[in-house]
């Protein structure tokens, strides 16, 4: 996927010729919406002039969150032929690329208007969090930056490229008011992803403030590390084990077991590790 990026990125550069100046261009993210699994939306909203054919959009996230997904459902693109993204949840931040057509099939630019383009899926990992920061992050090798591609040319078979910068640089959407809610029963997720290397993410569900303890056993049932044992707030949450023990070394391949305890709650599952 990264390398059609790539091969996007050199296409867009070689055709593009000095920016014009469009008055409708805009970037920005809408209001915060609960989604589904106790997951926060954040549409991504652009007001352009007619002829839009291709978007580039880095953008930098801030930390206590997880970026789950990018979806395209009910978006203003949804019939372009390219819409591929790459999630990079270590540095925080988000590629999307959105070109109108790619194939032999004629599909027309996009027209003048305002809506979302994109759909952010977002899942809220602290409890403290009351808002997700997004910025604009300008990417080398491959080179990105947030940019709207319009074709000029008005004659049939004739493209001659403008490249143009919304003005964004940073905003800050309010999580106040957007209705999570909260599971129902207590519940232990199997490990994602399954077998891992080097580190997994381990799901669990608390209907209620609770005093957790979630734990790390060999085949042997020797303990090998403790993630948590503490009090969490009630809601789902993800726990990261990143192959190591409680001294921080590194275990060897084979298959583990994990086991949460939660007020009355114990429930233990299989996962594998492969070097």
């Amino acid at each position: 996927m990264l390398k059609r990026f790539k091969f996007i990125t050199v296409l867009v550069a070689i055709v593009v010729i000095p920016a014009l100046v469009f008055s409708a261009n805009k970037f920005a993210p809408a209001k915060a919406a609960a989604g589904a699994d106790n997951t926060v939306i954040i549409p991504l909203e652009i007001a352009n002039d007619n002829g839009v054919m291709a978007i580039d959009i880095p953008l930098k996230f801030s930390e206590g969150v997880t970026l789950k997904d990018v979806t395209y459902e009910n978006t203003r693109v949804e019939y372009f032929d390219l819409k591929i993204h790459k999630i990079d949840n270590d540095n925080n931040t988000v590629i999307i690329g959105l070109i109108h057509q790619l194939s032999s099939t004629p599909r027309p630019a996009l027209e003048a208007g305002e809506g979302p383009v994109a759909n952010l899926v977002f899942q809220v990992d602290d409890p403290a969090v009351r808002e997700i920061t997004l910025e604009k992050q300008k990417m080398e090798r491959p080179s990105h930056d947030l940019v709207f591609i319009y074709n000029t040319r008005s004659q049939p078979g004739q493209i001659a490229l403008d490249q143009v910068e919304p003005k964004f640089e940073r905003i800050s959407v309010s999580l106040t008011g957007v209705g999570q809610a909260l599971p129902t029963e207590y519940a232990l997720a199997q490990n994602y992803p399954n077998p891992f290397n080097p580190e997994t993410e381990i799901g669990l569900s608390l209907p209620a403030d609770s005093h957790v303890r979630l734990e790390i056993f060999n085949v042997l049932g020797q303990k090998v590390s403790t993630l948590v044992d503490g009090d969490m707030p009630a809601g789902n949450h993800t726990v990261r084990w990143s192959g190591t023990n409680s001294d921080g070394a590194s275990v060897s391949s084979g298959v583990y077991f994990y086991r949460i305890a939660a007020n009355n709650f114990t429930e233990t599952k299989k996962m594998m590790l492969l070097k």
